[in-house]
């Protein structure tokens, strides 16, 4: 059996000869010579998700970028979105009804709790939260409740779930349980093989790997698929073939991104928890940290990111404006260096930490890494010279 990284290279690959990448397909309406072909393609769709039969159910480029992502996350189909949080909004709308009860991890995505909050209450689904280190969900589960949302390691503070246990109790409570697993992006960390029965991705982030595509994905396993099937082709979530395309190329470099990006951050993790202006460090690999072992147990790895709780008197925005090589953005997952403001005990109903100063995310980039400590360095000294 072939091992992953050598997967990632065949990926999409077409019958020689051919070329090296598979070639961006732009379509809408697919011809056929007779009707009989036309009828059988239509029947055909309905359990082939690869079938090319009208450009609203995506074309070639699409369909081998879902191969793919299916096969790399070890799941039974994969549906594509324009995005990250469409994703999220479509595998919720496909899965919830009214009147439904959904439990939601309160580490999650801040966008995701938007969602619940303004749109999934409206329409009469009731919501509750439970904390990041619950691993029996008997005492949150209501008669109606239907799924379980997770999210792991936890969004901005990197609490890391023990998913096996959680969903041994969600299933045993008949219960389906659905990731966010953007952190681990398919690679670092498996949802599926963990226990949960969908595993999300926005491929905005580490799939694409270079800050120019927006994209989403659902994998699933099991009575999961046809709800989601079913909804993807009702609301016309498709993939365009550029982006497609980009990020299957993306993809190619997945392994060897993940293990510089994770090798910086853990460099940095360290070298910023010798600092005496900061607090803490929050990155899954620091010994202590919150699902550290869990960690160790379940994951391959870390990303790019990481957070840090600074002294209360620290000027976090001075330091991020003096910056040379951090950029201010939201996202991350690309080649490129970034550091936010972040506050994520807003909006969390359970707290988390009694830190209560300061916080930047960083996330860390394939620069090499002796140049963002000096960055770093510098940008410290220099305030410490104003201040004085």
């Amino acid at each position: 059996m072939l091992r992953r990284e050598t997967k990632l290279v065949q990926f999409g690959r077409t019958e020689a000869p051919g070329p090296a990448n598979p070639p961006v397909v732009r379509a809408s309406t697919i011809l056929h010579d007779t009707v009989a072909s036309y009828e059988a393609t239509k029947a055909r769709r309905e359990t082939d998700d690869a079938v090319l039969s009208y450009g609203r159910r995506g074309t070639t480029t699409a369909h081998q970028l879902a191969r793919s992502i299916c096969e790399l996350e070890e799941g039974e189909a994969c549906f594509l979105f324009p995005s990250g949080v469409a994703a999220i909004a479509g595998v919720l709308s496909a899965l919830l009804r009214p009147g439904d009860h959904l439990l939601v991890v309160d580490t999650i995505f801040p966008a995701t709790r938007i969602y619940c909050e303004k749109y999934l209450k409206r329409n009469d689904i009731s919501i509750d939260y439970f904390p990041w280190d619950a691993t029996d969900l008997s005492n949150w589960v209501k008669p109606e409740t239907k799924l379980v949302f997770v999210e792991s390691p936890a969004s901005q503070t990197y609490e890391v779930m023990d998913l096996p246990r959680l969903c041994e109790s969600a299933h045993a409570l008949g219960l389906h349980v659905v990731a966010d697993n953007t952190y681990g992006s398919g690679w670092l960390y498996q949802p599926l093989k963990l226990g949960c029965d969908v595993s999300i991705i926005a491929g905005t982030k580490y799939l694409s790997g270079h800050a120019d595509v927006m994209m989403g994905c659902a994998t699933v396993k099991g009575e999961m698929i046809m709800p989601i099937r079913s909804h993807v082709h009702m609301t016309g979530q498709i993939l365009a073939p550029d982006e497609a395309y980009s990020c299957l190329r993306g993809m190619r470099t997945l392994g060897l991104r993940l293990e510089r990006h994770g090798e910086n951050s853990q460099t940095i993790a360290h070298w910023l928890s010798e600092r005496p202006e900061v607090v803490e460090v929050l990155h899954p690999s620091m010994e202590g940290m919150r699902g550290y072992e869990i960690w160790k147990r379940d994951a391959s790895g870390s990303n790019g990111l990481l957070s840090v709780v600074f002294q209360s008197e620290f000027d976090t925005e001075a330091f991020m404006d003096q910056l040379n090589l951090f950029s201010i953005g939201s996202s991350w997952g690309g080649f490129e260096s970034l550091a936010m403001p972040i506050q994520p005990k807003e909006g969390r109903e359970l707290t988390t930490s009694d830190n209560v100063g300061p916080m930047i995310r960083f996330h860390i980039g394939l620069e090499h890494v002796d140049d963002l400590i000096e960055d770093m360095a510098d940008t410290f000294s220099n305030m410490h010279h104003l201040k004085a």
